[in-house]
């Protein structure tokens, strides 16, 4: 679930983009970790990496989401030092896939040590939907 609060350090963030949402972590108004293209280019697998930019231009005028974490995430959530380290530890990895490796992606591999997307679940799971007819 994601509430809009303010975030604390370790935590994973979101914002609305119209069509999708970006995912990071949160370590500071500085400094937030993210695996995306450098400022004022579009996305794509050439160019996105994961880098740190400020909270303002993470949201681009959008508005901030904190996730909140279930019983059962809890249970296999990292601490945020943990979380940050490992973000750290990924500054400037390549190999951005919208399917297999996007924002989403890092920021659970981050948290949980899971490559997940949700948003591509659901995007697959409404695919197979128009075509089972």
């Amino acid at each position: 679930m994601w509430k809009e609060k303010k975030p604390e350090y370790g935590n994973q963030i979101r914002v609305n983009r119209g069509m999708y949402y970006h995912h990071g972590i949160y370590e500071s108004d500085d400094v937030v970790y993210q695996f995306a293209s450098p400022e004022g280019a579009e996305i794509s697998p050439e160019t996105a990496t994961v880098n740190t930019t400020t909270l303002e231009k993470f949201l681009n005028g959008g508005v901030l989401e904190v996730r909140e974490y279930s019983d059962d995430e809890l249970k296999t959530l990292r601490k945020p030092d943990e979380i940050i380290e490992y973000a750290k530890a990924h500054l400037g990895e390549m190999g951005y896939n919208l399917f297999t490796n996007n924002c989403e992606h890092f920021s659970n591999r981050c948290a949980f040590g899971e490559s997940k997307s949700d948003q591509i679940d659901e995007f697959m799971s409404l695919l197979g939907g128009l075509f089972r007819g």
